[in-house]
């Protein structure tokens, strides 16, 4: 092997060995596909030894791979953070963040982002979840976004995780309801007509974060498409629903809608900041974290 080494060989091999793909390592990169092929093939040449192996539709990294992996990536994550402790972040360059959120965080924290002076020439976008947890770390391994607020935690050992805020179940129903007035039984739970919002996380059961109990409802009289809309529609009815506490107390008076703990053994749900480890000591993503943070 040659005495000296490229640094962005190594670059570009961590991101293909992270990504398990050409295809999308250069998408990362900024690079075209014959560009990063030919990084590894350079690399393979110096080292004297195959790095990928061919697996289907994609690739898999050799034993060789899993060995320089383990070596370098804590070596360049640290000179990457060194490199951006030197050069800063000045909040009055000219940069536009993204945050992938979900509903309830989308309407606790966008007014109060919209309303923020210290931002200098900083924007924060909020953008909805995509649809499977897949993507959505798909997404922040191509740096596609800057962080995620979302529910829990994830077992993947490549993200970082911060609490960001708690939240609780409550039940709500219209003020002038025929049957219920301030207080609400477990029978009435399981009796009363319900509305419910479409599930759009195909891998996210929101049940099984608040309570261990089996909830069977008698009767569903509508699917509402977002939970604001669900709130709308139990305004008008006499339906009810479990929603989000922050939801629920933000848009009651709104909606004139009353208020009431869930009638079982329930437990809270917390959401998480979620970002990629790369970014743990980044200036701006730490600014980033520190900011979406303090608006609360």
């Amino acid at each position: 092997m040659k005495s000296k080494l490229d640094l962005n060989l190594l670059v570009v091999f961590l991101e293909v060995y992270r990504l398990r793909s050409i295809t999308l390592a250069s998408e990362s990169l900024g690079l075209t596909q014959p560009g990063v092929s030919g990084v590894l093939k350079r690399l393979q040449s110096q080292l004297g030894t195959p790095l990928f192996v061919r697996e289907g539709r994609g690739i898999s990294p050799t034993h060789a791979a899993i060995q320089l992996a383990a070596e370098i990536e804590p070596a360049l994550i640290k000179v990457e953070s060194a490199l951006g402790n030197v050069a800063g972040f000045d909040i009055q360059s000219h940069r536009s963040f993204t945050i992938y959120v979900n509903e309830i965080i989308m309407h606790i924290v966008r007014s109060k982002i919209e309303a923020d002076t210290t931002l200098g020439n900083c924007t924060i976008q909020l953008h909805m979840t995509p649809n499977s947890e897949e993507e959505l770390l798909h997404q922040l391994s191509l740096q596609k976004a800057d962080l995620a607020i979302d529910v829990g935690v994830r077992s993947n050992s490549a993200f970082s995780y911060a609490p960001f805020i708690d939240d609780d179940v409550v039940v709500v129903c219209r003020k002038g309801h025929p049957k219920i007035q301030n207080t609400l039984t477990r029978e009435q739970l399981d009796t009363e007509i319900r509305c419910s919002v479409q599930q759009r996380r195909i891998d996210l059961l929101e049940m099984n974060y608040f309570t261990d109990e089996n909830l069977m409802p008698k009767e569903i009289t509508c699917e509402a498409a977002s939970a604001l809309s669900m709130l709308a529609l139990v305004s008008e009815s006499d339906s009810i629903a479990m929603v989000s506490a922050l939801l629920a107390e933000k848009y009651a008076k709104l909606f004139n809608l009353q208020i009431m703990p869930l009638p079982l053994a329930s437990k809270p749900f917390k959401h998480f900041m979620m970002w990629h480890k790369r970014n743990d000591n980044n200036p701006a993503n730490k600014w980033l974290r520190d900011k979406i943070s303090s608006i609360l």
